[in-house]
């Protein structure tokens, strides 16, 4: 009786380490980001064709949200994003070599196409931040097929200092310029929330005159400030939509995606909530 209740014991032992481990480190693991998806000719990017400069140095654990682990470069302007191909369990190339019984061969098919899809939408919408938004994302060079000999290895630091070493070739990956978050540089530069606001109202507008829209449109987390101009930072939820070219939609757009931002600012710059309630105005009447 006592050697089963040790294995339990062991095993109980591990998972709480496993936990642990993952808790400190944010969950982050090389296998979840590297390809799992054959060559797409969609994910095709023409850019330069030299390596960008900014990646001959270390980076070093930054966040990490439900599409991508960030990275912050070592002189503290680029962020590297590398996106997550899947959550938790067996990766997709685990899971395809995975034997499962036949009456279970549906659920695997179901397990792969959703990741399949996702993936497929995030990629999109890295594609639109690069092509379409550069000047209002900050992403400057973005890769997501496997290449052959493009890029070197990189250095990364996670969140509890352990070093991986990193082949961007075998890696989706996404380079942007860094940016405060938006409330957070506000609370340091009360003095520029004028033209913060204006530049926030000026950021929608121009994303719904290119006839692209925003899913996840957080200002607390998927907004920032990068050389004082209010920027998108979140490369994931962006999706064409034609309709949004539309004067009412577009209003509409701008009138509650900035609803989060009037609310913070009645709390924390109560002075300035009616120079932002004019430029509202303005944005939906014109």
């Amino acid at each position: 009786m006592k050697m089963p209740f040790k294995i339990l014991l062991a095993i109980v032992a591990l998972a709480c380490l496993e936990r642990s481990i993952r808790t400190q480190t944010n969950g982050f693991r090389l296998a979840k980001t590297s390809v799992d998806f054959p060559y797409c000719s969609d994910w095709d990017i023409e850019q330069e064709t030299e390596v960008p400069a900014a990646l001959n140095q270390p980076y070093y654990f930054l966040d990490s949200g439900v599409q991508c682990y960030a990275f912050i470069s070592e002189d503290k302007t680029t962020v590297l994003k590398l996106f997550k191909h899947y959550h938790a369990g067996l990766s997709s190339k685990q899971l395809r070599k995975l034997f499962v019984p036949s009456f279970l061969e549906w659920m695997r098919e179901d397990i792969l196409e959703k990741r399949q899809k996702r993936i497929e939408s995030i990629f999109s919408s890295a594609i639109l931040a690069h092509q379409k938004l550069p000047e209002q994302t900050g992403v400057f060079h973005i890769n997501l097929n496997e290449q052959s000999g493009k890029y070197g290895t990189l250095t990364l630091y996670d969140k509890i200092g352990i070093r991986h070493e990193i082949d961007l070739n075998k890696t989706p990956f996404v380079l942007q310029k860094k940016a405060d978050l938006l409330f957070s540089y506000l609370e340091s530069h009360p003095d520029q929330t004028p033209e913060v606001i204006d530049s926030l109202f000026s950021c929608i507008q121009n994303r719904n005159n290119l006839g692209i829209a925003n899913s996840d449109p957080v200002i607390d987390t998927n907004f920032g400030v990068s050389e004082g101009k209010v920027v998108e930072i979140d490369v994931g939820s962006f999706f064409d939509n034609p309709y949004i070219k539309n004067s009412l939609y577009s209003k509409r757009e701008i009138f509650y995606e900035t609803l989060e931002f009037k609310e913070w600012l009645k709390k924390h710059i109560p002075e300035m909530n009616e120079y932002f309630e004019e430029k509202l105005l303005q944005a939906i009447r014109t």
